[in-house]
C-alpha cells in the first residue's frame, strides 16, 4: 500500500505544548517514561524504531489507556502520512542526503472536546541514516560564479552520473551500413541521453529520471554494456540526489538502450512510473546491417512504494522479445481508447493499458501497417479533433526500405470518437524544411500554443545529411478540425541556429516564465557550435515565439580541456518552487587513460524577466 498525506488529519492537529519525550528503544513503547497528571490519559506507541534508513516504511500503533481516544500526528517531515482509524498510522521516513539526521513528530489527541480525559500529548525523536548512492562525483566548482548570468545560476554540481572503465573491440557501422569504423580496445562513452520529470516519491516536488545511453549503441549484443535508468529525488530545496532505497532491488535497473522516456502514473497508484521504448541496438556483423529486437523498459512503483523493473508486464505477443519492434526512436503516452488510463505508443506499437500497468499490443489499423511504414522516427498521442480520444501522430524515418512506394513523411490518424480503434481518418502533416527524405523528425511535444482550445505540436528537426545537423523547431498549429498547419515562419521569426548545430533533440512544452502561456524548450547536444543546448522559445501568449539569446544562459562547468563550454541539454523542471522553471543539464563524456565519465548539474532560475 502507498501511503499519502491525509488532509483530514492535518486539519485537526493540535499544537504540541507538552514537554518532549524521547523514544529510545526499537519497537516503540514510548509511554514508559511518561508520568500523567491525575485522571489523565496515558498511551504507548508500538512499532517505531529509534533508527531508520532514508525512505523506510513505518507502521505504528497508539495504544491509549482510555477507550475512545483518537490522535493525530504533527510533522512536516513524514512522507505519505495516513491513518485508517486515528490509532494506526503509516508513513515513510524522510529522505536525506547527509549521513544522518534527527527528526521528531508530535502525537496529540483529536477529540478532547467530547472526551476531556483524552488530553495527553507527546513528542518522539528518531534518527534517519542515508542509504548510500553508488556514484557521487564532486568536481571542483571553483568557476561556478563565473558561469552565472542575470537570469540563471549554475548549481548542484555533480549531483549524479556514471563512470565507465569497460573497453570494446569491434567494427561499428553508424549511421548506415556504409559508415563503418573498426575500433581496438576502445573505451565506451556515455550520455544523459533522455531525461524526463515526474514526482516519484509523492512529496509534491518535481524529481527527474535519466536513461543513460552507453556508446557505441550499434554493437553486437554480446559486447554491449547496459545503461542504468536513474531516478534523482528533489530535496525540496532545489537540490537532487539518488537514493538507492527507492529501488526494490536496492540498485538502479539497467537496459541495453532505453530511449525516449514516458513518465506518468501507469498503474493507477498515484505515483509516476517510467516507460522507455527499446532501441534494440545489436548489429549482427556476420549478416550485415541489422538490429536485434529487445523488450521495452517499464519501471513501476510497487505496493511498498518502491520501483521495480516490470518490463514483463508488456505482452507484445512474441514472448517479450519485441519481434514487432526493432528500433523505438520515440515513445509517447495518452488515452486513445478513452478509458481513463495511460496507454503507450512506441515503435509503431500501440500498447493498451489494463489500468494496472499491464500492456498488450493493439493492431490499431492492421499488422501490415508496420511493414508498410516501418517504425516512426517520432510520434505522439494527442487529441487533435477534441473528441476526447487521443489520436496518433506519426513521422517516418528518412531512409525506409520502401520509401519509393510510401513517400509520406508525416501524418495523423484521427479517432472516430469511440473506444473502438478502427476506421480512423488519415490526414497528412506538412513536411519539414529540408525536403522529402532529407529531414529527420527527432522528437515532438504537444500543447495549446495559441490558446484557442486545440492541441498544437512542436517538432525538433534536423537534416538527414549531414547527420543530425541544422537544428530547427517546426510549429504546427491546429486549425480546429484536427489538421496541423505549418506556421513556423510567421510565429517564430527570430529562430537562428547554425547550419551545423548538432540538434538530436528532446522537445518540452511548458510554461517557463509562469505567464500562463506554453513555451517551447528544445534540448540538444551540440558538438560543433557555440549555441547552447538549452534553446528556449518564449510564447507571447497567442502562439508567437522568440528565442532567448545565448547570453541568457550560463556556460556549463568545464573540468577538462578541448570541449566547448555551452550547456549540453536543458530540461525544464520546477526544482525549488521559487518562481519560474529551472533546468537540468549535463556534461558530455570525457575521459582519461582508463575512464569515461558524465555528470549532471542543475541550473536554477533566479530572475524570469527575460
Amino acid at each position: 500500500m502507498i501511503f499519502k498525506h491525509n488532509k483530514n488529519i492535518s486539519r485537526n492537529l493540535i499544537l504540541i505544548c507538552w514537554s518532549a519525550f524521547v523514544l529510545s528503544s526499537c519497537g516503540g513503547g514510548g509511554g514508559d517514561g511518561f508520568i500523567p497528571e491525575s485522571n489523565q490519559l496515558t498511551f504507548s506507541v508500538n512499532g517505531l524504531p529509534s533508527t531508520l534508513e532514508s525512505y523506510d516504511e513505518v507502521s505504528i500503533e497508539i495504544v491509549p489507556s482510555i477507550e475512545g481516544c483518537v490522535f493525530g500526528i504533527n510533522s512536516q517531515d513524514l512522507l505519505w502520512l495516513n491513518s485508517s482509524d486515528d490509532l494506526n498510522f503509516n508513513f515513510r521516513a524522510p529522505i536525506i542526503y547527509s549521513e544522518s539526521k534527527e527528526f521528531s513528530f508530535g502525537i496529540a489527541p483529536l477529540n478532547t472536546t467530547v472526551k476531556p480525559e483524552c488530553n495527553a500529548s507527546k513528542n518522539f525523536m528518531f534518527n534517519v541514516t542515508r542509504n548510500q548512492t553508488k556514484f557521487t562525483p564532486n568536481p571542483d566548482p571553483s568557476n561556478i560564479s563565473y558561469l552565472n548570468t542575470s537570469y540563471f545560476s549554475v548549481h548542484d554540481i555533480g549531483l549524479g552520473g556514471i563512470e565507465i572503465t569497460d573497453r570494446y573491440s569491434a567494427t561499428v557501422c553508424y549511421p548506415t551500413e556504409n559508415d563503418c569504423v573498426t575500433y581496438e580496445n576502445e573505451l565506451f562513452g556515455q550520455d544523459a541521453h533522455n531525461i524526463a520529470t515526474g514526482d516519484f516519491n509523492g512529496d509534491g516536488f518535481e524529481d527527474f529520471v535519466v536513461a543513460w545511453a552507453i556508446f557505441p549503441h550499434t554493437i553486437d549484443q554480446s559486447k554491449k554494456i547496459y545503461g542504468p535508468i536513474n531516478i534523482y529525488l528533489n530535496d525540496q530545496n532545489g537540490g537532487f540526489a539518488e537514493d538507492l532505497n527507492l529501488y526494490s532491488a536496492s540498485e538502479a535497473p539497467k537496459h541495453p538502450f532505453a530511449y525516449r522516456l514516458v513518465v506518468d502514473d501507469l498503474n493507477g497508484d498515484g505515483l509516476d512510473d517510467v516507460f522507455a521504448g527499446s532501441m534494440g541496438l545489436s548489429v549482427e556483423q556476420d549478416k550485415g546491417w541489422g538490429i536485434d529486437p529487445f523488450p521495452h523498459f517499464l519501471l513501476l512503483s510497487n505496493a511498498l512504494g518502491k520501483f521495480e523493473e516490470s518490463s514483463a508486464n508488456i505482452n507484445d505477443e512474441n514472448n517479450g522479445m519485441g519481434q514487432l519492434c526493432r528500433f523505438a526512436h520515440d515513445a509517447s503516452g495518452g488515452d486513445p481508447d478513452g478509458d481513463g488510463d495511460i496507454d503507450l505508443f512506441a515503435c509503431n506499437m500501440l500498447l493498451v493499458n489494463d489500468g494496472e500497468g499491464r500492456f498488450t499490443i493493439h493492431p490499431y489499423l492492421n499488422l501490415d501497417w508496420n511493414y508498410k511504414y516501418g517504425s516512426p522516427m517520432s510520434s505522439l498521442l494527442a487529441d487533435l479533433n477534441n473528441d476526447g480520444f487521443d489520436d496518433i501522430i506519426f513521422w517516418n524515418f528518412n531512409d525506409r526500405w520502401n520509401f519509393n512506394q510510401n513517400p509520406e513523411e508525416g501524418f495523423a490518424l484521427l479517432s472516430n470518437g469511440t473506444k473502438e480503434i478502427q476506421n480512423w481518418k488519415k490526414i497528412s502533416i506538412p513536411p519539414g524544411p529540408f525536403g522529402i527524405n532529407q529531414t529527420k523528425y527527432n522528437h515532438a511535444g504537444k500543447g495549446d500554443l495559441n490558446d484557442d482550445g486545440f492541441v498544437d505540436v512542436a517538432v525538433g528537426i534536423t537534416r538527414a545529411d549531414p547527420y543530425y545537423e541544422g537544428a530547427y523547431v517546426q510549429i504546427l498549429i491546429n486549425d480546429g478540425a484536427g489538421n496541423l498547419v505549418d506556421e513556423t515562419d510567421a510565429r517564430f521569426t527570430n529562430q537562428e541556429r547554425a547550419a551545423n548545430h548538432h540538434g538530436e533533440s528532446n522537445i518540452y512544452i511548458r510554461d517557463m516564465n509562469l505567464d500562463g502561456a506554453l513555451d517551447i524548450i528544445h534540448s540538444t547536444r551540440d558538438f560543433r557550435t557555440s549555441y547552447h543546448g538549452a534553446h528556449v522559445a518564449i510564447n507571447d501568449g497567442v502562439g508567437n515565439f522568440r528565442s532567448l539569446p545565448n547570453s541568457t544562459f550560463p556556460n556549463r562547468p568545464v573540468f577538462f580541456s578541448g570541449n566547448n563550454d555551452t550547456l549540453f541539454k536543458g530540461v525544464p523542471i520546477d526544482a525549488d518552487k521559487l518562481g519560474c522553471l529551472d533546468l537540468i543539464s549535463s556534461t558530455d563524456s570525457w575521459q582519461d587513460a582508463s575512464t569515461t565519465r558524465n555528470y549532471l548539474f542543475s541550473v536554477l532560475n533566479t530572475d524570469c524577466s527575460y
